[in-house]
């Protein structure tokens, strides 16, 4: 048996290293394994689309692979640098570099003549297998808002994609960030964190900071003073019910202690829709470093009642538009004649 796997981020990785070591656990032929790349590096979005200082969201405990972890000495949350590093080692550890066709581009996907498996073609060269696995899920373009007089009117305006570093953003220079997705809280902590005139985060209906880290408060009884990441929580909420009435407290009570509404610290003006805020709904934007700064000048000129006051004492939190708005996914080489109900992955 024959398969192309199409892409060389994790999954295309760890597809690979299966479909290779198959025939180890299931006592099967082994099975003749290509993945094609385009690019002349593994890695899918984290060689091509990171930027100055970007580390990842997820703890290195639910990022790695199960077969082969990060090294204990890494940090919690590794930088898009080291994880680009790890992935080359788990190539070298499983010996896929052999199956990994680099600089590699797939034209097209079809059914060959005989109607059986498929043919693929790239760079004038075409390789029959009997079946394909398509991993490139950020085989895309980035989707650019439709905002009449944006180009008019901004000197520049960018998507996130072409971000890289904080000298983008030149100096004294209004700022708007569209988008509050982790990425963009990201980028919008960068540019606070510069010599720009004002920063500006737009987003449709708000969102929810949390902390990558929670407190020692709720660690596992043999973890370290720095915290754990906050997915992990101690065996006493994670074997009750108590874990739901803490995100429901939380909701209701302790983000409007903490920051003066129930929406949270971005939400000083406007505030989460009801739909977003029910406790069965909420999702966290561990990109918490921007929080100090959100609505910063509203908190400042708060002139509220006496917990407004001691909350503001506690919690402190365009000349260039930069579109964190995602991207528009497509799978140009898939033969629309053979395979016409493509589905958007989820």
């Amino acid at each position: 048996m024959n398969v192309a796997v199409i892409g060389a981020g994790p999954s295309g990785l760890v597809t690979l290293k299966y479909l290779v070591s198959a025939h180890t656990f299931l006592g099967t032929e082994p099975i003749e394994t290509l993945l094609f790349k385009s690019e002349d590096t593994i890695g899918g979005t984290f060689p091509a689309r990171t930027y100055e200082d970007a580390e990842l969201v997820s703890s290195k405990q639910l990022t790695s692979f199960s077969d082969f972890r990060l090294r204990d000495d890494d940090p919690d949350f590794v930088s898009a640098e080291r994880y680009l590093k790890y992935l080359h080692e788990y190539c070298e550890k499983f010996r896929l570099w052999s199956q990994i066709k680099l600089s590699t581009t797939v034209v097209s996907v079809k059914p060959n003549i005989k109607g059986k498996g498929h043919t693929r073609t790239g760079k004038q060269k075409s390789w029959t297998c009997d079946a394909i696995a398509v991993c490139s899920g950020l085989h895309v373009t980035p989707n650019l808002p439709e905002i009449p007089g944006l180009e008019d009117h901004v000197p520049l305006v960018m998507h996130s994609s072409q971000f890289k570093s904080r000298s983008q953003f030149v100096t004294n220079r209004t700022v708007m960030v569209l988008g509050s997705g982790e990425t963009g809280a990201d980028i919008a902590y960068l540019a606070v964190t510069s010599p720009t005139k004002q920063v500006v985060m737009c987003h449709r209906s708000g969102f929810h900071f949390a902390l990558k880290v929670g407190p020692p408060c709720l660690d596992f009884p043999d973890t370290q003073e720095r915290g754990i990441p906050v997915a992990y929580v101690h065996p006493l909420l994670r074997n009750s019910n108590a874990l739901w009435t803490f995100y429901d407290w939380y909701v209701k009570g302790i983000l409007w202690l903490n920051t003066g509404t129930s929406g949270g610290l971005d939400q000083i003006v406007g505030e989460p829709s009801p739909e977003k805020n029910h406790v069965s709904k909420i999702f966290f934007n561990k990109s918490s470093k921007a929080s100090p700064y959100i609505s910063y000048p509203y908190r400042l000129n708060s002139k509220g009642s006496l917990v407004d006051r001691i909350r503001s004492g506690i919690i402190q939190s365009p000349d260039i538009v930069i579109c964190w708005t995602g991207y528009k996914q497509s799978f140009p080489f898939l033969d629309r004649d053979h395979y016409p109900r493509q589905k958007r992955p989820t």
